[in-house]
């Protein structure tokens, strides 16, 4: 079988897709012609991407296509992305900051953002979110971490926020733009997760409109666009343009998908149209859910059914949008929940984590989809008990990392490759991290400590599936050659 035969297989098993992409796979709502009618190249008549960011403001196909989308999204200037956000956050990275400049970066972050600090030569100043005691998830960015931050490194230049996380907690972004500018810095956000919070008042506010500079949106994980489309948002006078056009001619395909750009400007077009009537129908559906999750009696659904934002005093704003179910204090584990839903229910979730589950949804998602979800869970809640919770599993950065060199100057070392026990004390040369999503526990130019080996091991023994860069752990890591 080759690969479209297996797809097809799978898509006769009725699994609902409660993750990633955005569109759900609704061809009732979304629909394109066959993508081989629209695979172009840059021919006559029919525009070239890198041409279009390079002069925005020409009269040209693609030109105004993304003046639609800038519109639409409420920032002064939008580019399409076509190798996902994070090919973005590494033009932001290179464009908004110069070699040697020190970045203010949350531990948090993708590594794509680790990865844009090694291309730019940058020296990260890492920040560690807050974490919500009920869930044990990163929660927000106090905003007087960052004023810590400064007071500590006058000298930073670009502070880089994640919000929403992949869990879905929003930080206070004006609050942290306020701050950044006053100390002559840029704020960049990374919203990969938020581009539904632009285009809908039921969402907390988007970075674009909250003070930020520079914004980049995944819009295929909350929006029906396709897999890897992404947007980037100019959204402030401080921003150079031309500069983040160069860094984007660098870092994308010199051959950008005309099936992408059209999947793009296709939502544009969709959200312009019917987008205040598609957003109100979701909204009705995520009210009803978190109405019938009352009737939970052990499972807990975050800031949904009886639990409330007023129970998670770090999470200054939570999107609706994610579904985070918690077994904590029952008698499963979240990975068997994930089990569960996907072998008796045949709902797939986006990740498990400890005694966590996380659906995502959009505007594409179904009410079938719901009433699946809401049945199973009741049913699942019903056969449950209540037991005493074990000792919570950190989450990674209650793990504080020691870093002594930037990403770049590890790079520059020779490597070896050493067990596990025997990298204690040593510098790190690769990721270890868990995807989805994302965020690694190990990170090159931090000194590897045995309590962020000892969170590793926790994590996989609840069932989390570690990767590294050289792909030999858990048998070995990468280090620096001292």
């Amino acid at each position: 079988m080759n690969l479209q035969d297996i797809y097809r297989e799978y898509n006769t098993k009725n699994i609902y897709p409660f993750h990633m992409p955005g569109h759900k796979r609704n061809t009732e709502l979304m629909q394109m012609d066959n993508p081989y009618s629209i695979d172009y190249t840059e021919i006559d008549g029919l525009d070239n991407l890198h041409d279009a960011c390079a002069h925005p403001y020409r009269d040209s196909i693609i030109a105004n296509a993304m003046r639609r989308a800038s519109r639409l999204f409420h920032s002064k200037m939008s580019f399409y992305l076509i190798n996902g956000s994070s090919s973005g956050l590494i033009a932001g990275i290179l464009a908004l900051s110069r070699r040697g400049h020190r970045v203010l970066i949350p531990r948090n972050c993708h590594l794509s953002l680790y990865n844009a600090l090694a291309l730019g030569g940058v020296k990260p100043v890492y920040i560690y979110p807050s974490e919500d005691e009920q869930t044990g998830i990163y929660a927000q960015l106090d905003p007087k971490d960052v004023e810590r931050a400064f007071e500590e490194h006058p000298d930073i230049k670009l502070v880089v926020v994640v919000s929403p996380t992949f869990n879905g907690v929003v930080s206070d972004i004006e609050s942290i733009a306020r701050i950044a500018h006053e100390h002559d810095a840029l704020l960049m956000v990374d919203e990969a997760h938020g581009p539904h919070l632009s285009v809908s008042d039921y969402f907390p506010a988007s970075a674009v409109v909250s003070g930020a500079d520079l914004v980049i949106q995944s819009l295929h994980k909350t929006l029906p666009v396709l897999t890897q489309a992404s947007i980037l948002h100019i959204c402030s006078d401080r921003v150079d343009p031309e500069a983040i056009q160069r860094q984007l001619a660098v870092i994308e395909s010199t051959s950008p998908s005309y099936i992408l750009m059209a999947s793009c400007d296709q939502c544009v077009d969709l959200l312009e149209k019917r987008g205040p009537e598609l957003f109100e129908i979701y909204h009705q559906r995520l009210e009803q859910f978190s109405e019938q999750m009352k009737g939970l009696k052990h499972l807990t659904v975050l800031c949904k059914g009886n639990d409330r934002i007023e129970n998670h005093p770090n999470i200054f704003r939570y999107d609706q949008g994610k579904i985070m179910v918690s077994t904590r204090g029952t008698n499963i584990t979240g990975a068997e929940l994930y089990q569960i839903l996907l072998d008796k229910y045949r709902l797939q979730f986006e990740n498990k984590l400890n005694d966590l589950v996380l659906a995502m949804t959009s505007i594409a998602d179904t009410q079938e989809g719901f009433d699946r979800l809401s049945a199973a869970l009741l049913e699942i809640d019903s056969t449950l008990e209540d037991v005493e919770a074990p000792e919570r599993i950190p989450i990674r950065h209650n793990v504080i990392t020691v870093p002594s060199l930037s990403p770049s100057e590890a790079y520059d070392l020779d490597s070896l490759l050493a067990p596990p026990e025997d990298s204690v004390g040593r510098i790190a040369r690769e990721y270890v991290y868990a995807y989805p999503p994302g965020i690694p526990y190990i990170v090159p130019g931090e000194i590897i400590t045995s309590d962020t080996l000892e969170v590793m091991k926790r994590m996989e023994a609840s069932g989390i599936r570690l990767y590294s860069t050289r792909h030999r752990y858990p048998t070995s890591i990468e280090i620096c050659q001292q």
